[in-house]
């Protein structure tokens, strides 16, 4: 059998089994969502990235699961505009755990490797009771290190965030916030073909400053052409929470993202 066959066997097998282990060892967590990570590409003058994967077990157990992403991205000079979307859906015997959506419009305009940004945001979390959140914000991004494909960035910013949880209940809660946020990104180039890059967020609460939203997520990457598989670990730990969940959530997951420019 040729080379190039047997390599795309083999490419195909990882991805089929990236997808597998991705939604079969997850698990749901607080509010933060890294679109670091589903921002990519930015010198693109246009970009699309779309991720679709499932689980469908029917019989002694009844077991739906779907994941859905897209990103678009238009680049025009100094100036950058991008939409994310995602979607969660698991359910098990017929029951619902989770139906989740996150979307997000952000625009940027570049000082050289710095920009200055704004952001509007939606979101759903069914298993944290969040029946909606709503952000509104900007901030400034700088560079402190760019070499190739490797940099090192720190972002501070304020934004407006209202969330609703347990709607038409007796424990309905409506939340009104300013937050403070400062994070931190960079990406290490391993190989030519593999790279790591770290997200960590520090969201402060202005109006209660013990109420405070953490987030960290390392993720190494291996790129084949417009395929990648990464593996991720994620930390999200929220000191107030509004309702009764926990206040501390890990996730560990391998997956993959397709990307087309």
């Amino acid at each position: 059998m040729p080379t190039e066959i047997v390599k795309s066997i083999k490419t195909v097998r990882l991805i089929i089994f990236s997808i597998f282990v991705s939604y079969t060892i997850s698990i749901n967590a607080q509010t933060i969502v890294n679109t670091e990570n589903m921002m990519n590409n930015n010198d693109s003058t246009l970009s699309l990235g779309v991720g679709l994967s499932g689980d469908f077990q029917y019989g002694n157990i009844n077991l739906a699961q779907l994941n859905t992403t897209v990103q678009i991205g238009r680049k025009v000079n100094q100036h950058l505009i991008r939409f994310i979307g995602g979607y969660d859906y698991l359910s098990e015997d017929n029951i619902v755990l989770s139906s989740d959506f996150i979307s997000q419009l952000r625009y940027n305009y570049y000082i050289e490797n710095n920009s200055l940004f704004v952001f509007t945001q939606a979101q759903k979390v069914k298993s944290l009771k969040l029946n909606y959140r709503f952000l509104a914000g900007g901030g400034y991004r700088h560079n402190l290190f760019s070499s190739d494909e490797n940099y090192f960035d720190l972002s501070t910013g304020l934004f407006y965030e209202q969330e609703l949880y347990s709607r038409d209940s007796l424990s309905e809660v409506t939340i009104e916030n300013i937050r403070f946020s400062n994070n931190a990104f960079f990406r290490i180039n391993l190989t030519k073909k593999a790279f790591v890059n770290m997200s960590m967020y520090y969201q402060l609460n202005l109006k209660n400053l013990q109420d405070v939203r953490l987030f960290i997520e390392p993720r190494v990457y291996y790129k084949f052409k417009n395929v990648s598989t990464y593996i991720t670990s994620q930390l999200r730990h929220h000191t107030t929470p509004y309702v009764d969940v926990q206040n501390t959530d890990s996730q560990f997951l391998i997956g993959f993202e397709y990307q087309l420019q």
